[in-house]
């Protein structure tokens, strides 16, 4: 799945216009791919990329 069937995804679902949706997850892009570079090590990148997962897949 690339970028842009998930924005028509998220689009669907949500109801927000799909090029708004192509900017936020650009952007979302770029900020886990900062955050991701700030890392010393890979154990810990990985612990960061399992807490956006998290975020993604919590209930409520």
């Amino acid at each position: 799945m690339n970028k842009t069937e998930i924005a028509i995804k998220v689009s669907e679902r949500s109801g927000v216009h799909i090029e708004d949706c192509i900017k936020v997850i650009t952007e979302m892009e770029e900020v886990v791919s900062e955050e991701l570079s700030k890392s010393k090590n890979m154990t810990v990148a990985l612990e960061q990329v399992s807490q956006i997962l998290r975020l993604f897949t919590a209930k409520g």
